[in-house]
Parts: C-alpha cells; structure tokens; sequence
C-alpha cells in the first residue's frame, strides 16, 4: 500500500475529533427533543410577555391633592379650647389643670402658679378660671391662625370682691413643613396673650380698715404677669418632641387614607402609597402620589 492510500484508509477509519464531537452534540439534541415530545411538552421560543398595568398602580400617572393642614390636625376644631386657671383640680396633687387642645393632634399643659399679692404688709390671693370659646381658624401667609376667646375671671374673697378680664384672645399661629418622607408637619409654633381688665363699679377696698388695697391695679399687673406663662407654655408644648411625633403620626394616618380613598382604594386594604411630590402653598398642602394595591 502505497502513502496515498495509507493515509486515506487511516482517514476512514479514523474520522476527525471534531466530526465525533459535532455528532454527539447533534445526537444529543435529538435526544433531547424527542424525550420532551414524548412527555407531551411543547418546546417554543421563549418570548417575553408584557402586561397591562393595573388600575392605581405605580405606572399610572400621579394622582395630586390639595388637604388644607387645619383638617390634618383631625377631629372636631370647634371642640378646642384653652382652659386658663391657676386652682388645683381635685386628686391633681396640688397642680392647677390649665390645657389647650387643638384637633385631637396637638394638645398640651400649661404650669399656672397660684398668685399671692403683698399689698400693703397683707396677702392678697387670685384665682383665675376661665374655658375658652372654640378657636376661629384662618390663614395668614404661610401660618396658620387660630384665635380662642373669652372672658376670663379672676376671683377674690368677699373681701375683695370679683374682677372680670375682657378682650382675651390667646393666639397660636403654626407654621407648616414637611418632612423628610414628604409628609406635612409643622416648623414653628408660637403664641400670643392679651387681656385686658373690665373695670369693675369699686377697685379700692380696705384691709383691716387701714391698708387701702386697688384691687384694680393688682388684677392688671397679674395679667401682665401670666401673659409669658401662657405664651411660653403653649410655645414649649407643641415644640415638645413627643407632641410632635403625635402630630406627624396622627397627620399621615389621616392622609394615606383620604389619598388611598380618592383613588378608589380601600384605606384598610395593605395598598401602598408612593408620594411623588410636596408643596405647601401657604397653609395648603400639596401632594403629588401613586398608588398600587
């Protein structure tokens, strides 16, 4: 046998590793395809499907509201008062109840001493009570103005006879913000006393028949003296911490459900609530928000 076909006799009974190897993969293949047809399964390409998106999900368009933030303090604004006296309450423990309340969010306590006067070598004691009317609400530029009024007394003995404060306004104002989620809050909260002592027909009386005392004079000056005890009390409690993380709580489990039911889900339903976007415009608060069941 002469080289050529040696060579090609070796090529016949030798075929190429890459032949045998083409041909196992093919086989393979076959293999493969013919189980799976026997098994009843459709072998296909795979293409990816696209799904509509859902009513109220997260692919829809923002929704937007605007919720004025009187009505995200909750509750009832004409059941909010301010209770100024400096007597204690029965089973206080010697401590005199003077309280504010606003909405059912923010409320707080204030600290009244009870007032001695010295007047002329003699103790003069005041007692003030007084409830307020239930605030009127406004807004003035970026805060927001609630005003509660009343007459509120201030009481002596029969000795001294009674003296009624008139023109009392207390006046908080609270300047709204929102928070690092986009929820509201408030920034600020200050407030302002004013009072004025309706001139009763006798100011003058004697004690111990020697000393004259002016009633008058002293029932002022004691308005004077309270009027930063109420300012700073009301100020200092709704700057507390706690009174703040009430408010925010209260504020966003009012908003996730007028926002949920607006649209068209159910606020007790585990739905989510994705703000987008957040303004406050003066006092009104602004939001932008998806949704998705």
């Amino acid at each position: 046998m002469n080289k050529a076909d040696n060579m090609a006799h070796r090529a016949k009974s030798h075929p190429p590793r890459a032949g045998v190897r083409l041909t196992c993969l093919v086989v393979a293949s076959l293999i493969g395809l013919s189980a799976a047809e026997a098994m009843g399964l459709n072998v296909m390409s795979y293409r990816k499907q696209v799904f509509p998106p859902r009513s109220g999900s997260s692919t829809t368009a923002p929704l937007s509201k605007v919720v004025p933030f009187a009505t995200l303090l909750g509750g009832d604004l004409t059941k909010s008062f301010i209770q100024i006296t400096n007597i204690p309450s029965p089973g206080s423990n010697g401590l005199a109840d003077s309280n504010f309340v606003i909405g059912h969010a923010l409320a707080g306590r204030l600290n009244l001493a009870p007032h001695i006067s010295d007047a002329s070598g003699n103790k003069v004691f005041f007692f003030v009570k007084g409830l307020s009317n239930p605030p009127t609400v406004s807004s003035e530029g970026n805060e927001l103005h609630f005003r509660y009024y009343k007459d509120f007394s201030t009481e002596g003995d029969l000795a001294m006879g009674d003296a009624v404060s008139e023109k009392v306004q207390v006046d908080v104002f609270i300047t709204p913000a929102t928070n690092h989620l986009g929820f509201p809050t408030y920034h600020s909260a200050r407030a302002v006393f004013k009072g004025e002592l309706k001139v009763p027909e006798k100011c003058t009386y004697w004690v111990g028949i020697i000393f004259p005392v002016n009633m008058c004079d002293l029932v002022t000056e004691y308005l004077k003296q309270i009027k930063p005890a109420i300012e700073n009390g009301i100020r200092d409690s709704l700057q507390q911490t706690n009174t703040r993380l009430q408010f925010d709580q209260a504020a966003a489990q009012y908003l996730r459900a007028n926002l949920l039911k607006q649209a068209g889900l159910d606020p007790a339903s585990p739905a989510q609530l994705q703000i987008v976007q957040t303004a406050f415009q003066g006092t009104d608060y602004v939001v932008s928000y998806r949704t998705s069941p």
